[in-house]
Parts: C-alpha cells; structure tokens; sequence
C-alpha cells in the first residue's frame, strides 16, 4: 500500500506534466475527432524519450509503476478517438463506412486477439500486458477508416506532423552515434527496467555496442524501432512530398539514419517496399515508378556511405562487422524449428497473446521447458505461437486480401493522387509481412504495429473510395471525371 500511494503521490514533475499533456491530447482527440491522428503520432514518438527523462535529474531511479504508467499515455489517445467513434456509432446505429471483406477480417483478427487474452496457459498478467502491448493497435486500422470517411484529405494533413517527428528522431540519432548517450539514458540502459542495454554497468552490451560501434535508439526504445519507424514515414513522404525538394531532403535524412541505426530488419523492410513500390507503380504506369527506384539508390548508397566512413571495406571495419554479423539468424532457423517440430508451439488456440516475448519479459515459464524462456525471432512463429493456428489463419487471410485488393487497384482508374498512396499501403503490408515472417518480430512495438494497421486501413479505404491529397477537393475530383 505504501509502495503504491508513494507511486501517486511522485514528486516526478515530468511525470505530472507528461500526464496531463496527455489527457489534455486525449480529450482533444474527443471532441475534435480529426486531432486524433496527429496528437496519437507525436506522442508513438514522444512516449519512450518522455520514460526516459524519468531518470533526469533523480537521485533513485523511478519505480516500475511509474515508468510503465508513462508508456500507456499514448493509448490514452487511442482509447478517447475509439470511444468518440463508438460514441457516433451508436446515435447513427451504423458505422460511417461500408464494411468489406477485409474489415471483417481484421475485425475478427481484433477479437481473437482479445479472446486470446483469457488463454490460461499464462497467467493472466502476461496476457493483459500482451494485449496492450500490440493487440489494442488493431483499432488504429479502424480509426484510419473512420478518418478517411470523414475527410478524404486526412492523410496529407498528417505528413507534416510524420515528417517533422522523423526529422527531430534523425538528428538526435545521428547527434548520438557520433557524441553517445546523455547521462540520464545511460542511467536508463544500466537499470532494472530495460533489457536493451544487456551488459554489465558501466557497459553498453551487445545490443547497442558491438565491435565498437553504437547503434542509436534517437526517441525511441530501440535503434529497431527507430529504423522501422524513420522507414514508415520515408514511405509516406515519397508518396506525398516525392515532388518537392523539402521531400527529398528529408529522404535524404532518413536514408542516411536509417542506415545508421544498423538494424537489418529495417533494411530488409525498406529495400522491399521501395521494391514493391517500384514494381507496382511500374505496373500501374505511374511516374512514381521512377522516384521509387532513386530512393532505393539512395538507400543503398547511405549504406555504402557508413561503410566507407568507418573504414571502407576493410576487415577490421567495425560498421561492416557489425552489419554482417551471421549470429542472430540462428535464432531464426531455430524458431522455424520449434514451430514445426515442437507441438506446444503450434496449438489451435495458441498459449495466449503476449505468452511469447511478454512471457520472457515477466519471467513468467515456457510452457514445455520450465526453466527458461525460449523466445522465438520471427513474427509469424510469434502469431502462431500466442493466437494458435486460427489466429494465423486469420492474419494470412488478411495479408491475401490486402494482397487482392492492390493487384485490382493496379488496374483501376487513377484520380490524381490515390493510385500511388495505394500502391505504397499495399507495398508497405506485403513488406512488413515478408520481413515480420524471415527475419524478426516487430509488431508487438507500437512505433511499427500503428504505421503497419495505418497502412492496412489506407488499403482497406481504397477499396469504397478515393484517398485525395491535400488541398484535392471533391469538386475538383468531379471536375475531372466531368
């Protein structure tokens, strides 16, 4: 009881000033419903800096209640923008859109995921925690379709508010790799709340140092969330701003960042979207085709750039070593393993969401070795592990139809703007599939799993309608077709 009052009554200013900033966000998103969106993506990327400023200017370090208590902020936000969409629901007795194949889906997808949550093979604060931590942001798939039928031009007033979060987490990313780390996050990798730091005090460890080189996690909880983030908005950008020279400066910044924070999942997600994107734009003979294949150019030469920076091709070059490093993908190939051949890992109704890295997080024991947590490294052995065979029967199905749906808008007519927003949606879920399912798991992060359902709600939209660029009004888009 002690520990708890002294926990609500914290003398942590920045505590009380992030709280109320976030309510006053959230009751924003409540009542002035287009906020929602803006005021959600700055505080994805302001939740995991703001934890760690805790430790700024603290002679203890802040207890795991009020350290955990900032992280959920951000949901307050997500949580009032649902209620005002079910607050609107009700008194219209329908939803503001049609559902389609793919709402259904990922509506059954949400549920399951929920359902997964009375699992008992876990104990049940592990599966709370799991929900939280990645189930809940499959209501952003059903914000991004409300937001689209309230306001075609959503999504462009959104790049600004994208781009300007990416290029503050650029510049303090590319301030750390080459200064290090303030005082007050090296105090946050040294505690007991962060597994990142995983070296003994005084010590960076393997996951932010090895061979010399640190890898920069910028506002983020990890130099993997940070890439995969700084790639979502690069997307965005090139589908948005790829005509402007403001554009592709910032393309420029994040290529160069995002080679940097050496996160090879981040590579291999972005080397397949702009891909993606090149072939798909290509197919639907669109100019953006061309725009694509220069980004990915830059992004490999921002890679070649590193590389020559710390030493070009040499064998002692540590940039070089720490990017080849073939270590991890044993990991992988054992989680392939297990999934196939070890039974618990791929029951019909799962161990329950959250039980596979939540699980190890909490301590909490495997469910066929009791000694240790035995993690697996790739998403879709995750998915089968936590929601069993019918939840990844359901994710499948959701990535064919988005899959579907963008080979037929290839085909549809194009209305200035909206092919290309689509074809990037439909290349940014097919890489995320494809680089969740061979060489990682992310969507349990909420800087990746927000922008991965944002993405499946721009391709569900497509389907009923048109997604306009900024300042594109409906009349304008009837002027057209007239």
């Amino acid at each position: 009881m002690n520990f708890v009052q002294g926990d609500l009554l914290s003398p942590n200013a920045i505590l009380w000033a992030s709280t109320l900033a976030a309510v006053a966000t959230a009751s924003l998103a409540l009542f002035k419903l287009r906020w929602a969106m803006p005021g959600f993506i700055i505080w994805i990327a302001s939740a995991d800096f703001l934890k760690r400023i805790l430790f700024l200017g603290s002679e203890s370090p802040p207890s795991e209640l009020e350290y955990y208590w900032m992280l959920t902020l951000p949901d307050l936000i997500l949580a009032a923008a649902i209620l005002r969409i079910g607050v609107d629901a009700l008194k219209e007795r329908s939803l503001p859109f049609r559902p389609g194949t793919l709402d259904y889906l990922v509506g059954a997808f949400f549920v399951w995921s929920a359902l997964e949550a009375l699992n008992p093979t876990f104990p049940i604060i592990v599966r709370l925690a799991g929900f939280k931590s990645s189930g809940i942001y499959v209501l952003v798939y059903l914000l991004v379709r409300v937001m689209y039928q309230r306001d075609k031009t959503w999504l462009g007033k959104l790049v600004p508010f994208l781009a300007g979060t990416a290029a503050v987490a650029s510049i303090y990313a590319l301030y750390q790799a080459q200064f290090g780390f303030a005082a007050f996050e090296l105090d946050w990798l040294d505690s007991s709340l962060t597994e990142l730091g995983s070296g003994v005090k005084g010590e960076l460890g393997e996951t932010i140092a090895w061979f010399g080189i640190v890898r920069p996690f910028s506002i983020f909880a990890s130099h993997e969330q940070l890439g995969w983030y700084l790639s979502f908005v690069a997307l965005v950008i090139l589908a948005h701003w790829g005509r402007r020279p403001l554009g592709w400066i910032l393309l420029i910044l994040l290529m160069i960042t995002v080679a940097r924070t050496l996160s090879r999942s981040s590579w291999v997600f972005l080397g397949l979207a702009l891909g993606l994107t090149a072939l798909g734009t290509t197919l639907a003979r669109r100019k953006m085709a061309k725009d694509a294949v220069i980004a990915l150019l830059l992004f490999v030469g921002a890679i070649g750039l590193w590389t020559y920076i710390n030493g070009r091709m040499s064998a002692e070059n540590p940039y070089l070593q720490r990017a080849t490093v073939v270590g991890s993908y044993e990991w992988r190939i054992f989680s392939f393993q297990e999934v196939i051949s070890e039974t618990s890992w791929h029951r019909l109704l799962g161990n329950g969401i959250g039980s596979m890295w939540v699980a190890w997080r909490m301590k909490a024991p495997g469910t066929f070795n009791p000694d240790e947590r035995i993690l697996s490294h790739v998403g879709t052995v995750d998915i089968v592990y936590e929601l069993g065979i019918v939840g990844l029967v359901l994710f499948v199905a959701i990535i064919l139809a988005a899959a579907i749906m963008g080979l037929r808008h290839l085909r549809s007519s194009d209305i200035k703007g909206q092919q290309s927003i689509g074809i990037v949606g439909i290349a940014t879920v097919l890489a995320v599939f494809i680089a969740n399912s061979i060489v990682t798991t992310v969507l349990m992060f909420r800087p990746i799993a927000v922008p991965f359902w944002a993405a499946l709600g721009i391709v569900g939209s497509i389907q009923h309608g048109n997604i306009q660029p900024a300042g594109h009004s409906l009349s304008q888009e009837l002027q057209e077709h007239s």
